[in-house]
């Protein structure tokens, strides 16, 4: 199968390192571009239009962007085409969403690993949901 748009969701709660490796590995190997995105669980129970709250928004959109252009860099070094999105809402929603609407052949993201012998802990992670929700192929990382 010959991958054309891979994406990475990224999140910075955990090392990124091995997705990001893994999917430069591929986009190099299929000529693909890669899209990094990163949700920014919207918080429900507030006014988004409350200037506190769009200003705190704003500056971490801020950092984020900062933090994905860095990644981006890596790419970018090998002459891999990479971009970036950010979006609020919810991270498993909208990355089926993204995936669904932008031609995503390819989903690279970080993983837990399971414990065997808690063998029901992890099911309900993002990444087994979206593993789950996609329709394209995801590759799991762990």
């Amino acid at each position: 199968m010959q991958y054309q748009h891979l994406l990475v969701p990224v999140d910075f709660r955990e090392p990124v390192g091995s997705a990001i490796e893994a999917a430069m590995e591929m986009a190099a190997q299929h000529r693909a571009r890669t899209t990094l995105l990163y949700v920014i669980e919207a918080i429900d129970s507030v006014d988004e239009a409350d200037d506190e709250i769009s200003h705190f928004y704003s500056d971490l959109e801020d950092s984020i962007r900062s933090k994905l252009a860095e990644i981006a860099r890596r790419f970018e070094a090998v002459g891999l085409s990479v971009e970036r999105e950010i979006v609020v809402g919810d991270q498993v929603r909208d990355i089926v969403h993204y995936s669904a609407t932008q031609s995503v052949d390819l989903i690279v993201m970080n993983s837990q690993r399971v414990d065997p012998n808690q063998p029901g802990h992890g099911v309900g992670t993002i990444s087994h949901q979206v593993s789950v929700f996609c329709q394209c192929p995801v590759m799991l990382i762990k």
